[in-house]
Order: C-alpha cells, then structure tokens, then sequence
C-alpha cells in the first residue's frame, strides 16, 4: 500500500506519462506515419535489431501475462483456493519496454501496430496491468 496521498499521486502522475508514451508512439508511428524519433537518425541496421525486440516484447508479454492469469487460476484449481498463495512478478515494465523499441524500429504498418498495442494490453505486469492494480487498491479491494 502506499504510504500517503502525496507518494500516490507521484506514482500515478509517473506512470501514467509513461503509460501514455508507449501507445501514443506506436499509434503514431504505425497508424499515422510519423517517425517519433527521427529526429535521432538512428542508422544501425534495423531489420534485425526489430525484429528481435518484437520477439522479445511478444516473449515478455506473453510471460506475464501467463503468470498474472494463468498461475493463480492453476493455483486456486489445486489447492481449493487462493490462501498462500504469492503473486509472483514476471518482468514488471520490461514489456512496455521492448515494445517502445520495436515499435520506433519496426517498419510502418498498421497490422504491426495492432500487433504492438494487443502485446502492450495484455503484458500482465506492464504499466496497464498497473493501473487496474493502483485503482483497487485505492478503492480499498485487496
């Protein structure tokens, strides 16, 4: 839980900007055309360096969401309920990560971009997955 309203409001004001950064940069890179970091002039061969990060965001992605979902379920399922149970953490942001890259590398494209957004909303331990946790837990749920 977080300690006061003050630290809450930092948090939220942090990874909202973030979690805002993300999608807006693959929305505008593979909906509407504009290269967000052109500005940088990256020159590295890309094909590769892309491909790899989208490999690894869909891996990551995947990961967490298998250990949000799936896990507790499998746990609750063997065990007649979820006492006891610790939540285990996959790779918490390490997706929206890998989706930033891949989405400033990959080529324009507006299956790519679904793709990418689809990858972003399920990452279980991403900033999304965040949110939801950050409004029950202000509302009081556990």
């Amino acid at each position: 839980m977080i300690g006061s309203s003050r630290e809450a409001g930092i948090v939220l004001i942090l990874f909202s900007t973030i979690g805002l950064i993300i999608p807006a940069v693959v929305v505008l890179r593979h909906f509407i055309g504009i290269d967000p970091l052109s500005m940088l002039n990256i020159k590295w061969g890309k094909t590769l360096i892309d491909v790899v990060f989208s490999i690894l965001a869909a891996g990551v992605c995947l990961l967490n969401f298998y250990l949000t979902l799936s896990v507790p379920w499998l746990y609750k399922r063997q065990h007649g309920g979820i006492e006891g149970f610790a939540h285990v953490s996959g790779l918490p942001l390490t997706g929206g990560f890998f989706i930033f890259c891949a989405g400033t590398l990959l080529p324009p494209s507006v299956p790519l971009g679904i793709y990418l957004l689809l990858l972003y909303a399920i990452d279980g331990n991403g900033i999304p997955f965040f949110f939801f946790s950050f409004i029950q837990t202000c509302n009081g749920y556990n």
